[in-house]
């Protein structure tokens, strides 16, 4: 007889395997050398409260909070924090290890508490990511926002709305992915109507053809609301949810068309004036006005993509030839950025106070700051150079949808408010 575990193998005990840990990885992978020997089960999952938490307080994972700090090191160096961001990224890491035991389950909601102590919580969930004791707990705001306005829609009616919303999130294999903005847009087009005919019908399958065109009479923007609905019940007669289309041969009008408009030579010299004022707006103004890049293209531009010494510019595998003042702007913003942000490793070519840090794109708050300082929007600088390129080509579509990666109906409507501009000259001189 003899209790089990005691028995002794010749030789000695064996090495523990926590005599040698190994080095943690700088980014992702498993969090080596901290796990427990023994670890105490959660009866439920308690909500903590870091308020009034000090980072001096004794620690309950001694050994995480070692581990977290020296991982938190490496990914500075790899993301060029300065030292107090470091520092405090350290002193959440103790705050969090001073409330967690071994082996517990550290929460995204948790993390982010620690805002209110002046800890960047966004670099602190990137020390996180990936790990085991990690959970991203956060609700998707698009989930939130459809349970706040859906709630009180039937059940059938709710569940036939999840798999529209589904597949424009995620996509079928006939079907790509809608951009979340635009699936905004369409859910707050048709929330009225869903609204309206919640306390009638119980499922979409009863809308009938007289529905949609009622309630469409009364709609101020009719043809985005009729543009909404056609892609919901279309959808719906698809995945075989309802019996007929009701939108089927329902017009709603067109869809309001802009007309390109050159700027003025007045626009031009603000323009122009405004530019010096900044750097980073220098930049901008270059790549809409002479490139004709949309803002997204802007923000999300990379510095590898501008090749200052081959002159070339290369978004979207378009390779360009740099012109001489996208140069200048451009060499201008980067010594400028390396005198701002000297540790910056952010790939991106424009960043900002709040990205610096990171590997994100500056966002569109940002971009919207920064051109409000310019007599007219980014879509109206394009504007002008695509429209000087249709005048100078001879309003050629296919030329302009190679040069500036435009479709077909974007070209179209290009050498359309060219032609229509010749044909009212040519009125007026008669």
């Amino acid at each position: 007889m003899f209790i089990i575990g005691t028995l002794r193998p010749r030789g000695g005990l064996p090495p523990r395997a926590n005599d040698q840990r190994p080095e943690l990885e700088p980014l992702g992978g498993r969090l080596h050398g901290v796990q427990p020997r023994w670890s105490e089960p959660s009866l439920f999952e308690m909500h903590r409260d870091l308020r009034g938490v000090s980072s001096l307080a004794p620690l309950l994972a001694p050994e995480l909070a070692t581990a977290l700090s020296t991982r938190a090191a490496r990914i500075a160096e790899l993301r060029g924090w300065p030292p107090r961001t470091l520092g405090s990224v350290r002193r959440g890491i103790r705050i969090l290890c001073a409330v967690h035991r071994p082996g517990e389950v550290i929460l995204a909601s948790t993390i982010a508490q620690l805002t209110h102590t002046a800890v960047p919580a966004n670099h602190v969930l990137e020390v996180f990511e990936d790990l085991e004791i990690f959970l991203d707990d956060r609700p998707d705001s698009l989930d939130a926002w459809c349970e706040t306005h859906f709630a009180s829609l039937a059940p059938d009616i709710r569940a036939e709305l999840d798999i529209w919303i589904n597949i424009l999130r995620h996509g079928t294999s006939r079907r790509r992915p809608r951009a979340r903005s635009t699936i905004i847009t369409n859910l707050g087009s048709i929330l009225p109507f869903l609204t309206e005919y919640a306390a009638k019908y119980t499922t979409l399958r009863q809308v009938t053809r007289d529905d949609v065109i009622e309630w469409l009479a009364h709609r101020p923007h009719r043809a985005y609301d009729a543009s909404a609905l056609r892609g919901l019940f279309r959808t719906l007669k698809a995945e075989r949810l309802v019996f007929t289309n009701p939108t089927r041969g329902v017009h709603g009008g067109r869809l309001p068309v802009s007309i390109p408009l050159s700027l003025t030579a007045d626009e031009v010299e603000s323009v122009a004036q405004a530019a010096l004022q900044e750097p980073a707006l220098r930049v901008v103004v270059a790549l809409s006005g002479i490139h004709a890049l949309p803002a997204h293209r802007i923000r999300s531009l990379l510095l590898e993509e501008a090749d200052l010494p081959g002159r070339r510019l290369d978004p979207e595998d378009l390779d360009r030839p740099l012109d001489e003042y996208t140069a200048e702007a451009i060499t201008d913003y980067l010594a400028y950025r390396r005198r701002r942000w000297p540790n910056s490793t952010n790939p991106h070519l424009l960043i900002s106070r709040n990205t610096a840090t990171t590997t994100a794109a500056v966002g569109t708050f940002w971009m919207d700051k920064l051109v409000k300082k310019l007599p007219v929007s980014v879509d109206r600088l394009r504007q002008d150079r695509i429209l000087e390129e249709a005048l100078t080509n001879g309003a050629d579509p296919l030329h302009l949808a190679h040069v500036f990666s435009l479709g077909a109906k974007t070209s179209l409507r290009y050498t359309s408010a060219i032609a229509s501009s010749a044909a009212e000259q040519d009125s007026r001189t008669s």
